[in-house]
């Protein structure tokens, strides 16, 4: 008959979560970017839209990408539609744009609070090798789409 040995059992769990964590760790595409970033010497220059506004914009590298993070918090009142969006632009000192994300604002999203003050947050990242060209970052927030 074979009895249950509790010790063994969890001293297998500890090795298996261990594994599993520095599995998941390397899997990362920079274990060093993962976790050391530090703030980037890019200004940054939001601009509203009438529905709501940038509240926040932070931009941090990690070794190899340039973040730009923040949040949008709607005007009193207003929904916000599907189309809405944050163009994020990296600029040069001509004022030409070197690389742009647009990331979607999903009004479903678990960020945003059934209140009238709900927040969104956003999430683009660039190449190190663009930011290096830019003199400064600009965060758009716009309702609707773009027009073709």
């Amino acid at each position: 008959m074979k009895t249950f040995n509790l010790t063994r059992t969890l001293r297998f769990t500890k090795i298996g979560c261990a594994l599993i964590t520095l599995a998941a760790l390397t899997a990362c595409a920079s274990v060093n970017s993962f976790f050391k970033t530090t703030d980037s010497t890019l200004p940054t220059e939001t601009l509203d839209s009438t529905g709501g506004e940038v509240s926040s914009a932070r931009a941090y590298e990690s070794a190899d990408r340039l973040y730009v993070s923040g949040h949008i918090k709607k005007s009193l009142g207003r929904h916000i539609p599907y189309a809405a969006h944050v163009d994020v632009q990296l600029v040069d000192k001509i004022g030409r744009v070197i690389a742009e994300k647009q990331e979607d604002i999903d009004p479903r999203h678990s960020k945003l609070s059934g209140g009238i003050s709900g927040r969104i947050s956003y999430v683009a990242s660039f190449p190190l090798s663009d930011a290096r060209q830019a003199t400064k970052i600009t965060v758009r927030y716009h309702l609707d789409g773009h027009t073709s």
